[in-house]
């Protein structure tokens, strides 16, 4: 299962991204572990959550330490970057998840970093108000809650099940 791990480098916040072997704590679907529940899509609503969360208007995500990054993932997060139209930075991408990118034309409108360094470094010359937004509400060092989608999970499935009266 992949964690997201907010950090703060220089005055900007870096989603780290790291494969981690910790389960979630409640099952999801019988039958199946959590952590092979998780597709894409669960992925990013928790991206999204917490965008939305901490109001952060970009969010650059730092692949160096996380060689196989799932398609899935990748995919579900370009069409949220379509949804939420701010700036999606990545930085250490291998040749894989780069021909993904190139395939959603995402270099047309950013460019992929090697290092977070040289993320940092093109914010300041194209965001540089970005860089003063206050990071109240963001929880450094700590993985981002995982949920799951309610489009994923079978209809009911999060919901309490009414007790029947005598």
């Amino acid at each position: 299962m992949l964690e997201f791990i907010p950090e703060k480098v220089d005055r900007i916040v870096v989603m780290n991204v790291l494969q981690s072997a910790r389960q979630i704590s409640t099952s999801i679907v019988p039958g199946i572990s959590p952590t092979d529940a998780f597709v894409g899509a669960d992925f990013v609503v928790a991206v999204h959550n917490w965008l939305i969360g901490t109001q952060l208007r970009y969010i650059v995500f730092d692949f160096q330490d996380e060689k196989e990054v799932p398609a899935d993932f990748l995919e579900e997060l370009m069409q949220l970057m379509k949804r939420v139209r701010i700036p999606f930075l990545f930085t250490g991408v291998t040749s894989r998840p780069l021909a993904l990118l190139h395939s959603y034309n995402y270099m047309s409108k950013y460019p992929v970093f090697p290092t977070t360094d040289d993320s940092i470094i093109y914010m300041e010359k194209k965001f540089p108000e970005f860089l003063e937004l206050s990071h109240e509400g963001i929880i450094f060092g700590a993985p981002i809650e995982m949920v799951r989608s309610r489009l994923n999970g079978k209809a009911g499935e999060d919901e309490p099940t009414p007790e029947a009266e005598d």
